[in-house]
């Protein structure tokens, strides 16, 4: 085989190379275009830069290859958590650890905030951190929350209060900034006066409870009181009205006997009469008592 024949050879090869080349890469180009969501992400399709949809469901999908469509992946129903801790000192330092209440007391307030992704488009381009923009408005809400309330309900019955409020401002502020982002939960994690006056508000916490304590054994002991009362009544007005049936039964019973007694004196009087003064003399002779006394003579 000369050089010539060996170059032509070679020169096929080639050819047909090029031309294999030249049918897979378009082929491999627009079997680019295939993907896949996950089942907790979100897909955001643009167009030469542009969103064109940004609510693209978990499965698989297909655009037109790069450059002229692209898709971002976004995790959106995991819930995610941010802590806000006031007592942590801010970036800020003309920001102070504890937070004023409305009647002037210092308050230590730790936060969870749970939030997840609502609209995956606008939270991805809406802001240029939404993130950092909600720990701003989480911080904001809860100065002016605490500065609205007095110390005393935040430690005791407000402090549910506290987080529905919180949760609702912080909603509605994303929702005015059209951050894309869902508000699940505020918690508090810690919520106390500061340990320079923490003794102080113990010691209230301690004397409310006695207080509260002594309450109830008061109610306790007044409740026994009214009922033993109420028993040693019941039992005499029981007594009473026993007592005043028995004499109208007695007197009903003499009345009785009188009428009875007047009836049979009415038709036989000498000998009722006489009959009566026996019995009384019965009842008088057994009772009397004799002296005899024997005669003295001068």
């Amino acid at each position: 085989m000369s050089l010539r024949e060996d170059l032509q050879q070679v020169s096929q090869h080639s050819q047909r190379l090029w031309l294999l080349l030249l049918g897979v890469i378009p082929l491999i180009y627009l079997l680019s275009g295939f993907y896949s969501v996950g089942a907790e992400q979100r897909g955001i399709l643009s167009r030469f830069g542009k969103i064109v949809d940004d609510k693209i469901a978990p499965g698989m999908h297909y655009r037109l290859p790069w450059p002229i469509e692209s898709v971002e992946k976004l995790q959106v129903t995991a819930v995610r958590s941010m802590e806000l801790d006031f007592a942590i000192a801010p970036h800020d330092k003309h920001l102070q650890l504890e937070l004023t209440t409305g009647d002037e007391n210092l308050i230590n307030v730790a936060l969870i905030l749970q939030y997840n992704i609502q609209e995956a488009g606008i939270f991805q381009h809406q802001a240029a951190a939404p993130e950092q923009l909600l720990r701003q408005l989480a911080h904001a809400e809860s100065i002016q929350y605490v500065a609205s309330q007095k110390i005393g309900d935040l430690l005791t019955t407000g402090r549910n209060q506290f987080q529905s409020s919180l949760q609702q401002a912080i909603q509605q502020q994303t929702r005015t900034l059209n951050l894309g982002i869902n508000i699940t939960s505020v918690q508090i994690r810690r919520l106390e006066p500061p340990q320079s006056i923490k003794q102080v508000f113990d010691d209230v916490a301690v004397a409310r409870a006695e207080k509260q304590e002594k309450i109830q054994v008061e109610q306790g002991e007044r409740s026994s009181t009214l009922a033993k009362a109420r028993s040693d009544a019941n039992r005499q007005q029981q007594q009473t009205q026993a007592y005043v049936s028995e004499l109208l039964a007695r007197a009903n019973g003499d009345r009785d006997r009188l009428m009875s007694t007047w009836e049979e004196y009415r038709q036989a009087p000498d000998l009722i009469g006489q009959r009566m003064y026996l019995e009384m003399l019965e009842q008088v002779m057994p009772k009397a008592k004799m002296t005899l006394a024997e005669p003295s003579f001068p």
